[in-house]
């Protein structure tokens, strides 16, 4: 029988948990703003982990963006040490953190979404169809 998760599955999962942990509570720099991880990404071998991380507040901030995850990165001999005693794994592993744009890309699609609505509501406002007038009940019947 198959197992529902694999074992790196698992680690990534322990692994997000004591870094979200570590960033709230332990990680004390001025210049690293709300930072929340989004998702982890380990290697087979379990040697390697990329932590993707959301920067809430510094969506447009592209410069703010790459000093914190330089900030990050630079820093990532704490997180692997505090990981290390946190976690019991024979090999402790390198960690290296990058951006993550979905909430960002997320955000803006949603955006362009509810404009093209409101446009073709406009729009149907001045050729004089109205989207209420439509009965969708008789539609559906036939």
């Amino acid at each position: 029988m198959q197992k529902n998760f694999s074992r790196t599955d698992r680690v990534a999962q322990q692994v997000q948990q004591e870094i979200a942990m570590l960033l709230q509570r332990d990680f004390k720099d001025p210049r690293v703003g709300w930072v929340t991880v989004s998702s982890v990404e380990v290697t087979r071998d379990l040697a390697y982990v990329t932590v993707f991380v959301t920067l809430l507040g510094q969506e447009e901030e592209e410069e703010k963006i790459k000093q914190t995850i330089e900030i990050l990165n630079k820093a990532q001999g704490f997180f692997r040490s505090e990981i290390g005693k946190r976690m019991r794994l024979r090999i402790v592993p390198e960690i290296k953190f990058a951006y993550d744009d979905s909430l960002v890309t997320g955000i803006t699609m949603a955006r362009k979404v509810d404009e093209a609505i409101a446009k073709d509501n406009n729009l149907r406002a001045e050729s004089g169809d109205n989207p209420a007038d439509i009965d969708t009940d008789s539609a559906e019947k036939e």
